[in-house]
């Protein structure tokens, strides 16, 4: 794990002072606008605003990173919800290749969703679609991410996104009785392949990792990751650099 830390956030939030973050410099490298809800849900507007202050750093695209997350609805079909994110995305000035933009991020668990009681195809079904029509479309590898529900439907594998963000509250990165590898590898991915671990959720009481911290300046406690992605923040730099050539 690294010293570079992030934040992310939705409407729901209480609103972040992004100066103020930004200025703090130091640990902190970025921030994660929720841009969309499956088919029914668009926070473009609000995500660019949130934006605006990080157009205006020189740290932007050096070390200092934006992204956006789709909230997946698992009823609904995987590529058309891509066609959906992608394009709030765009709206918000978060577009694919964009100064200093990380992959766009899928978020898959329960929350609403779980009187629904998903199966694995389920999951896998629309998890893999939507991937695949965001690298048809953008010519990148969405990030997943995910916890519990991945684990327990007993998803293998990243379901075709190329990178993983995990959430798990606490001190350390494993499960009861059982080593990193064993936890990531029940979660679908690994060491390799995992950028961020959301150690800690706003309003969230128990400590993380010791010396790193449960609120954000500019923010107070709201859900901070730590970036775990091999390479660090120059490996992140080649990956929210300009599109491949399609």
């Amino acid at each position: 794990m690294t010293d570079a830390l992030f934040v992310d956030v939705y409407p729901g939030d209480r609103p972040c002072d992004w100066r103020a973050y930004i200025a703090a410099g130091a640990q902190w490298h970025g921030a994660i606008f929720k841009v969309s809800q499956g088919l029914d849900y668009r926070y473009d507007a609000w995500a660019a605003r949130q934006r605006g202050a990080f157009a205006l750093s020189a740290r932007l695209g050096v070390d200092l990173f934006v992204g956006c997350y789709h909230y997946l609805t698992l009823h609904q079909g995987g590529s058309l919800q891509a066609d959906f994110a992608i394009t709030a995305a765009n709206a918000a000035g978060l577009k694919d290749g964009s100064l200093g933009t990380m992959p766009l991020m899928v978020d898959v668990e329960r929350g609403g969703q779980r009187n629904q009681n998903p199966s694995r195809d389920q999951v896998e079904g629309v998890t893999r679609a939507f991937a695949a029509r965001y690298t048809e479309r953008t010519g990148r590898e969405a990030t997943l991410y995910g916890g519990e529900l991945l684990r327990s439907v007993g998803c293998t594998d990243r379901l075709g996104c190329g990178r993983s963000a995990v959430a798990l509250y606490g001190r350390e990165l494993h499960g009861k009785g059982e080593s990193t590898a064993e936890f990531l590898r029940r979660t679908g991915t690994d060491l390799e392949h995992l950028m961020l671990w959301q150690y800690s959720a706003a309003g969230q009481r128990s400590p993380g990792p010791a010396g790193y911290p449960m609120t954000a300046p500019g923010c107070g406690a709201v859900d901070i990751s730590a970036l775990v992605l091999p390479g660090g923040i120059e490996a992140l730099r080649r990956i929210s650099g300009p599109a491949p050539a399609m």
